[in-house]
């Protein structure tokens, strides 16, 4: 018999404790799984060249009782008397590891010692907690999904079915946050969202839990707080998101509004909460944005009414319902007319309720349809415009208002251009205005998409100027071709120096920049024959009822501009 006290076993291919015959655990040596031989009282006495590899050396194998523990919490010793299967933790040098671990009694002539097979399944492990993670997670925030939302509710519903609470359900919604997507793509989106989700989640803190649902949606979970906290935690939220960001060299901004609903105060159920927390969170964005509301039972008919309508004008623009005027503009120096502004209006065939142009497009923009109804606007007033105008000197142009998200939509060059192509219209007939104060709000984001569609040769109007606080130091380099004066400002004309100078200061300035203008509002021939004494602009408004052309003087609707 050959007795061995090193280290290395036999060529190098096991580590020996005690005194052995080599060729007891030759066999163990080129088995390909780790095996430890151990005796009774769960002492080491052999280690394969696996077994030694997985615990990082001679120096974990030495102290087994700290390096090598199952993971059930009991003693090894007890574990290997009972010869069974079990998992454990083996604390190599550099890192730990799961394994499986069977064991086997190995009976010698004097006592029986443990045979220990120890299966690595670290990175198994790994890989199973990895799909579990992702089965109940959001994979680009790494918040909770629905799936795990809906195990949490499950214990919340337990609780308010006992009488315990209060419970606050958050729903919250990110502003702005297409105009990122439409404007900077969505590989920008998604920076966008994960720097947004770390900001609700740090707001939130221990207070509850946070999932995201998908898109811009995200849904807070408040337990035991009051609802005056909740509600301080729903506008900590709305602060932290609408702080800017810096996002690859870009400064974005964005915002949140959030619907808070409170159990057991508007339901214990879980679709309950969920609702009524929707309804909250659409008060909100209706009302503006950027902002907090808790539920209100007497507004759920309200949002399901505004809901219908807005499904309405889908329909109503698929099915080319929706009436569409030309408003002349005439020439304050010839008095011909120069243009024509378009002016809709929707009679909803359900309701009978009719809506102007203004009240149209709020609904539009309420409902996210604002592309849509201009596209629409866009195709039908440059078809009808063209039928009755085919060449420029009868009338120049044909102006058509659209909402500023509209103009950060990507498509919308290339749509307004295949229209125009389709109609045979130059581009450079075609106006597309926008208002003032939603240039001065986003100007940043702005002036990119306005670049893209002036260079087609469409011209950009800004309209309502003078509203507020005039400003014209945008203009120029938004290569604006006409300046359309606010009707309030246009109906003080008369009566008032201060309306009077800056109309005059605002003409001169205009005609240094190159840059049209005209008036709205006119109503009186001594507003019109007043406005004629600073020069060449256009003008519109009720005076000239009447004295335009038949021909362009409304567009019914019909067949000849489908919808497209």
């Amino acid at each position: 018999m050959t007795e061995r006290t090193d280290h290395t076993g036999r060529d190098g291919r096991g580590l020996v404790s005690a005194p052995t015959t080599h060729r007891d655990f030759e066999i163990l040596s080129t088995v390909p799984v780790g095996v430890l031989v151990l005796r009774r009282d769960a002492s080491f006495l052999f280690a394969n060249e696996a077994a030694a590899n997985l615990f990082g050396g001679t120096a974990a194998l030495s102290c087994l009782a700290e390096t090598f523990c199952p993971t059930d919490g009991t003693e090894l010793e007890d574990n290997l008397r009972h010869g069974h299967r079990f998992e454990a933790i083996v604390a190599g040098s550099d890192s730990h590891r799961q394994v499986m671990v069977s064991v086997a009694e190995l009976m010698r002539a004097d006592e029986s010692d443990f045979v220990v097979s120890l299966t690595d399944v670290t990175e198994l492990k790994r890989a199973t907690e990895h799909a579990e993670f992702l089965a109940h997670h959001d994979p680009l925030t790494r918040l909770g999904n629905r799936t795990l939302l809906q195990s949490v509710w499950d214990a919340i519903e337990e609780r308010l079915t006992a009488g315990e609470g209060p419970i606050h359900a958050l729903a919250l919604d990110l502003d702005r946050f297409k105009e990122v997507n439409d404007q900077h793509g969505h590989a920008m989106g998604d920076l966008v969202l994960r720097q947004a989700a770390e900001r609700i989640r740090t707001a939130v803190g221990d207070a509850g839990q946070v999932f995201r649902f998908g898109g811009d949606e995200f849904f807070v979970m408040l337990d035991g707080l009051s609802r005056e906290t909740a509600v301080e935690v729903g506008r900590q939220i709305v602060e932290a998101v609408g702080e800017p960001m810096s996002v690859l060299g870009h400064r974005i901004t964005i915002g949140c509004s959030v619907g808070i609903a409170s159990a057991p105060l508007d339901g214990t159920r879980r679709d309950a909460l969920h609702r009524a927390s929707d309804i909250a969170l659409y008060d909100v964005k209706h009302q503006g944005r950027g902002d907090v509301a808790c539920f209100d039972p007497l507004r759920e008919q309200s949002m399901l009414d505004q809901r219908l309508l807005q499904a309405d004008l889908i329909v109503a623009m698929a099915n080319d319902a929706i009436d569409l005027a030309f408003e002349a503009q005439h020439d304050s120096v010839s008095g011909e007319i120069e243009s024509v502004e378009t002016d809709l209006t929707w009679t909803n065939t359900r309701t009978g309720q009719t809506l102007a142009a203004d009240d149209l497009r709020a609904l539009a923009a309420d409902a996210g349809l604002s592309y849509l109804l201009d596209l629409w606007s866009i195709r039908r007033a440059v078809s009808s415009f063209v039928e009755r105008h085919p060449t420029e000197g009868t009338c120049r142009h044909v102006a058509v208002t659209v909402d500023a998200t509209t103009l950060l939509n990507p498509d919308l060059v290339d749509a307004t251009l295949r229209v125009l192509a389709d109609c045979g219209l130059s581009p450079d007939r075609l106006e597309l205005q926008i208002v003032e104060s939603a240039v001065l709000a986003s100007c940043d984001e702005l002036t990119p998409a306005i670049r893209r569609l002036t260079q087609t040769g469409v011209r950009l109007v800004i309209i309502g100027f003078g509203a507020g606080r005039p400003d014209l130091g945008y203009l120029r380099s938004l290569g604006v071709a006409r300046l359309k004066l606010d009707r309030n400002l246009a109906a003080r004309i008369l009566g008032d120096a201060d309306a009077e100078a800056m109309m005059g200061a605002v003409w001169t300035l205009c005609q240094r920049l190159g840059i049209e203008m005209s008036a709205d509002g006119i109503a009186t021939d001594r507003q019109w024959r007043a406005l004629q004494r600073f020069g060449r602009m256009r003008a519109q408004g009720p005076y000239f009822a009447g004295k335009a052309e038949p021909t362009i003087a409304a567009v019914s609707r019909g067949s000849d501009a489908g919808f497209g």
